[in-house]
């Protein structure tokens, strides 16, 4: 794995891919609660997301991507948004490189507390 490069584990894409979910599921907004206390904590978590700029627009698939070992974190000063900063997630993966994701776009997350792979469900 190359410094910068997401890690796309197989076995997670194929199984976000094909709808396949043997997994628990957990409510979006206490995925995102959990990543806070388990930083605060001194711990960390995976998290798997569909990429989306506005800026840049993506043509074709799609592909989810996994980053580890990763830390949420506040607003740098550099950080603009377009539109309201609470539908964003900051983080800082492994390499200390801090990344922004769309909140809905989130589809699994896992905790350094139990490793267990959850899909996280925003709308019922």
């Amino acid at each position: 794995m190359t410094a910068g490069r997401p890690f796309r584990p197989a076995s997670l894409s194929l199984l976000l891919h094909y709808n396949i979910t043997p997994m628990e599921t957990m409510n979006g907004h206490a995925a995102l609660q959990m990543a806070e206390a388990v930083t605060k904590a001194g711990g960390t978590f995976d998290i798997s997301f569909f990429p989306f700029s506005r800026a840049k627009p993506t043509k074709g698939e799609v592909k989810l991507v996994t980053f580890r070992k990763c830390r949420m974190r506040k607003p740098l000063p550099h950080d603009k948004f377009d539109i309201d900063g609470k539908h964003f997630f900051l983080f800082l993966t492994e390499n200390d490189e801090p990344k922004t994701c769309y909140r809905s776009l989130i589809r699994a997350m896992s905790f350094s507390t139990d490793n267990k792979i959850k899909l996280i469900k925003w709308y019922e």
